[in-house]
């Protein structure tokens, strides 16, 4: 199993739409899970999704496969199918449950041998992945970082600083500030909207065809 992980300092970076170009871009390739954690205290419930399945959370996580829901318009999870994602899975787990809520999807819901596009930063340790790419953006304030965003910037194989809607004199101020926790490793720098084949970096393109093992 092939495994491409998408993580983020926090909502609003612009995973999603990475993970859609990356979809596009490769078409057919992957399975795709979004991992939401959900906190007793309702902090970082996707309240901009439709229907909330984090309001019906039964148990230490709930796996939503129903196409009804994932395929649901203007949700992360539609916007996955549309961009070619088969199947696409969100799994909603407490903190802590994401290594049981991991082994039931892998065991019970996935293709064997499938190649996997993950979205969520707390599963990242879990899954080991072959790939780790971290989306971060200037629209998202320093206070709003997530605990672990340092430490996934730093073990990232792929950092891409969203262009997207920002200024280019804040654009280059993340730049600079990911570069030395980077140890001076530049980030990609690219509005993560438009189609991977359009980006001025190839990085994350030929990382991606490198852990499929094709021609990028």
């Amino acid at each position: 199993m092939t495994i491409v992980s998408v993580a983020a300092p926090g909502n609003g970076s612009g995973k999603t739409m990475t993970l859609a170009a990356i979809l596009e871009a490769f078409p057919g390739r992957f399975s795709v899970v979004k991992f939401t954690t959900v906190f007793k205290d309702g902090v970082n419930c996707p309240k901009t999704e439709k229907a909330c399945a984090c309001r019906s959370l039964h148990g230490q996580y709930t796996v939503v496969t129903d196409p009804r829901v994932i395929s649901m318009e203007d949700t992360d999870t539609g916007r996955l199918t549309h961009a070619g994602g088969s199947p696409v899975i969100w799994c909603l787990a407490l903190v802590g449950a994401h290594a049981e809520a991991w082994d039931h999807i892998r065991r019970d819901l996935l293709p064997f041998g499938a190649s996997v596009l993950t979205e969520g930063n707390t599963v990242v340790p879990i899954l080991r992945p072959d790939l780790l790419v971290v989306v971060a953006s200037p629209r998202l304030p320093k206070e709003r970082w997530k605990p672990d965003a340092v430490d996934l910037i730093r073990k990232a194989d792929v950092v891409v600083v969203n262009r997207h809607g920002c200024s280019e004199e804040a654009i280059a101020a993340l730049a600079d500030e990911i570069a030395g926790l980077r140890s001076g490793r530049a980030p990609a720098v690219e509005d993560v909207v438009q189609p991977l084949a359009s980006w001025r970096d190839p990085t994350l393109r030929e990382q991606v065809a490198r852990a499929l093992g094709v021609s990028a």
